[in-house]
């Protein structure tokens, strides 16, 4: 298994760099060491002058990247490790990383994990020494909030995601052998222990709109689903190639897929992929920074229209959310009528109310998120919702 190297790796990596730098070794000496499996930053493994060898090996300086624009439209964030340098790219054309800021994280420490929170202005970012720090998306300004506590002895927090139907923060922990699912306090900056997961080497994490969570394992190069009651995984599928070092996974909002912002050992290359929840497969949009290196422990794609549990205007409340073929509106005032909309912005309900609650029938709406907009006493609020 992979994971037998990754003691070895993880247990004398962080303070191998230096003399890296200094090392002649092979090209064959230097596969060698890739090919062991490990979540650390691939800056603790090679040299700039190693990885400059490792990439005229594999030459993919003139491949031109594969554009799926079925996934284009919006920012990705995240960290590229390599530069320790917080930034962002478009996720229908990846080649081309614009820095919005440097990370304060610097050797031989590094980002292990992040997400992106509901209302998209913000990030929570995790180090590999457990720290938790607040970071403004726009601007890059990072907070150290304080170390995480609870987090399993010996582990790292490898994968972080909110759920987008309650807010709530999850995590992975890994040393390598053992993984573990966790729930984060963000007040109390704490871990509690939802349970082992039975994967050896969780390394990110990210869930579908449905609040359906999934891990990579680079032990197993597999994706699994995972339980948020018990923390058990299970196995969906393999990625389809060698995954190594850190990994990001994020949802896309607007196209409703799971991203991976993969470091792809095979070719020794940062990529972005698509992956398929339904067997594990991943498919290639594009190489991530075509002219340099480049390795992203985390990204997170923020929501433009928030997430559930967040409204644009206090003024009704609305239940039951996720719904099935009802909803139902109260309001402390008259409400005047309400509207539901499509993703793309179009109305597909219209309903004249002229009370403080009421029932809408949504049978007939296909399963899918949508905005549910109503006029209260003059003013307009918005929820969005989720069609089951």
């Amino acid at each position: 298994m992979k994971a037998l190297h990754s003691f070895i790796v993880l247990c004398c990596l962080l303070y191998s760099f230096p003399a890296l730098a200094q090392s002649s070794a092979s090209l064959t000496e230097l596969l060698e060491r890739k090919n062991k499996t490990t979540h650390e930053c691939v800056t603790a493994v090679f040299s700039p002058e190693e990885m400059a060898i490792l990439r005229a090996h594999y030459g993919r300086d003139s491949e031109t990247p594969v554009v799926d624009m079925r996934v284009g439209g919006s920012d990705i964030f995240g960290i590229e490790n390599v530069s320790q340098t917080y930034g962002k790219f478009d996720k229908g054309n990846p080649a081309a990383f614009t820095p919005i800021a440097d990370s304060p994280i610097v050797d031989p420490n590094f980002e292990g994990a992040g997400a992106v929170n509901g209302n998209g202005s913000k990030a929570y970012v995790v180090d590999n020494n457990n720290n938790l720090y607040e970071l403004v998306l726009l601007t890059g300004v990072y907070t150290l909030l304080g170390a995480i506590s609870g987090v399993p002895a010996g582990e790292s927090i490898t994968g972080l995601e909110f759920n987008p139907l309650d807010g709530i923060l999850y995590a992975l922990s890994t040393n390598a052998v053992v993984t573990t699912l966790l729930i984060i306090n963000l007040v109390a900056i704490a871990a509690v222990v939802v349970g082992v997961t039975g994967m050896v080497l969780g390394i990110a994490l990210a869930a579908t709109l449905s609040g359906q969570f999934f891990a990579l394992d680079i032990d197993s190069d597999s994706i699994f689903s995972l339980s948020l009651i018990t923390g058990l995984a299970v196995l969906v599928g393999t990625i389809g190639f060698d995954a190594n070092f850190g990994q990001g996974m994020a949802l896309s909002y607007i196209a409703g897929v799971i991203l991976l912002a993969a470091f792809n050992n095979t070719v020794f290359d940062s990529e972005l992929r698509i992956v398929n929840i339904a067997t594990g497969l991943t498919t290639l949009i594009g190489i991530i920074l075509v002219a340099a290196t480049s390795q992203f422990s985390w990204i997170g794609n923020p929501d433009p229209t928030l997430s559930v549990s967040e409204n644009l205007n206090r003024l009704f409340n609305i239940y039951p959310n996720p719904a099935g073929d009802s909803i139902f509106l109260e309001a402390g005032e008259r409400i005047e009528s309400v509207s539901i909309f499509d993703m793309y912005g179009r109305r597909v309900m219209y309903q004249p109310v002229d009370a403080t609650n009421s029932q809408l029938d949504i049978s007939y709406l296909s399963s899918g998120q949508y905005l549910c907009s109503a006029v209260v006493n003059g003013q307009a609020g918005m929820y969005k919702i989720i069609k089951q």
